[in-house]
């Protein structure tokens, strides 16, 4: 399993196109896409899940059923909105066979525009996607309270005061943590102001050669050519790239993509594979 420190941001997991794309970030408590589930992601409590291709879901069985089995509360499961009850008959459907009865799990139905609140001070937007079936991504920001300019430089027991008279003080202000944007043959860069400056963006690069171009754009797959411009526009610290395709090695994806970069760019590219 892969691990990436980007600052105060770890990513482990594998992405491996059409084999299994599974990704955590401990500090955040939350798995985007779950091809796969490792025992020790069991114990994470929110999952964002992309798309119903098979590599980027078919470990929740495995994660849901076993926090049944150990007792854990279930889970918070983010899913596109056009494939859930299909997914739930899925799933109960498993339990039936493995063990004659439902499990217990909760699944939340999301589309493009939504914003889902988590955890004490997290909210993820729902972003749109590019891709062969329905699917979507996500950016996680960090929700804070900021003093509004006009009680700036008041003592602390007037503000207080206000406060208590029902006066809003503040106001809430977002800080763009990580995003994910899952299979998707663009960068849905307008779809959000904060997206150009997440710390971290995940994003796949599922081919690389010259002569796959039109396999991309069938597939609805990021290809390489397409990098320079996003690095150009977005302002991310860290831009991981996942989801290479099994025709090329790893020696193969580090040669290409370095040749494509510019000196400036190579720091803050990271290759998870």
């Amino acid at each position: 399993m892969a691990l990436l420190r980007c600052g105060k941001i770890t990513i482990e997991g594998e992405s491996s196109s059409a084999i299994a794309t599974y990704l955590r970030v401990r500090e955040l408590d939350l798995i985007f896409d779950l091809g796969r589930c490792p025992m020790n992601f069991i114990g994470t409590g929110h999952v964002f899940i992309s798309h119903f291709h098979l590599d980027h879901y078919f470990g929740l069985p495995i994660y849901v059923s076993q926090r049944w089995l150990a007792g854990i509360p279930p889970g918070m499961i983010c899913v596109p909105s056009e494939g859930v009850d299909q997914l739930r008959r899925i799933l109960d459907e498993i339990a039936v066979l493995d063990c004659g009865m439902e499990w217990d799990y909760h699944l939340t139905a999301v589309q493009v525009g939504d914003i889902i609140p988590f955890r004490r001070n997290l909210v993820a937007h729902v972003l749109p996607a590019d891709h062969g079936v329905p699917a979507v991504g996500y950016m996680i920001c960090e929700t804070r309270q900021k003093l509004k300019p006009e009680f700036l430089g008041l003592p602390g027991i007037e503000i207080a005061q206000l406060r208590r008279a029902g006066v809003e003080v503040s106001n809430q202000i977002e800080l763009p943590l990580i995003a994910y944007l899952g299979d998707t043959q663009s960068i849905p860069q307008a779809s959000h102001p904060l997206l150009h400056q997440c710390s971290v963006l995940i994003c796949e690069c599922t081919f690389l050669m010259p002569e796959h171009r039109e396999h991309a754009k069938k597939t609805m797959h990021f290809h390489l050519d397409s990098l320079p411009k996003l690095l150009k526009s977005i302002e991310s610290e860290h831009i991981i790239l996942t989801h290479f395709s099994r025709r090329y090695t790893s020696e193969h994806v580090r040669k290409l993509i370095n040749a494509e970069l510019q000196p400036a760019n190579r720091s803050r590219v990271h290759l998870l594979i």
